[in-house]
């Protein structure tokens, strides 16, 4: 992922971004070009994109699962992220005049490389804690059978979960009544 030098304002970078191939990414009037995602990263996102999609299927309720695409908001300063995987519940609202920008996602998931892993725990954490409707947010390695997750609790405080590890063990979403056995999550993918 390299960052540009180029400088925007949120409404320019949103109507630029609107006509490019690529994705960019937007932190306070700076450009982030998102790079081309590895053949680990794909399957893992695509296998957990697939597990929890089955489950919403025959769960009851609004929740709904975007890939890759879905850009997400933070109202901490100018900043506009594509998480991996972005899931819902309820009643979505979007960004005036950006109906691809979502204001109020319930969980976020993160799949970490070696370029990413630095802002996806740092920068990219601290503004999407400041999402009021956020209740989970979740890295999953791809260089190891590894998932860790922070979730906001009831007095709106974050807390930091134990990493999961091991293709026997499972990973439970907080805000999803959903288990998942790493073994799944890893499947096709040499770690």
């Amino acid at each position: 992922m390299a960052e540009a030098t180029t400088v925007l304002s949120p409404s320019a970078y949103l109507e630029w971004e609107a006509e490019q191939e690529e994705r960019h990414e937007y932190e306070n009037g700076k450009l982030i070009a998102m790079g081309g995602s590895s053949k680990e990263h794909n399957k893992i996102t695509s296998n957990l994109h697939g597990l929890i999609w089955m489950y919403l299927r025959g769960a009851t309720g609004t929740m709904s699962i975007y890939q890759a695409d879905m850009r997400v908001q933070s109202p901490l300063s100018d900043k506009y992220y594509y998480p991996d995987l972005v899931l819902t519940e309820g009643e979505e609202h979007y960004l005036e005049n950006a109906p691809d920008t979502l204001l109020n996602p319930l969980l976020l998931i993160e799949v970490l490389s070696d370029s990413t892993a630095a802002r996806d725990r740092g920068p990219k954490f601290e503004a999407y804690r400041a999402i009021n409707s956020l209740r989970e947010y979740v890295l999953v390695a791809q260089d190891q059978c590894q998932i860790e997750g922070f979730y906001r609790n009831d007095a709106g405080e974050w807390i930091i979960r134990e990493p999961v590890a091991g293709q026997d063990n499972a990973f439970s979403f907080i805000t999803l009544d959903l288990e998942l056995k790493l073994g799944e999550v890893y499947q096709g993918v040499e770690v």
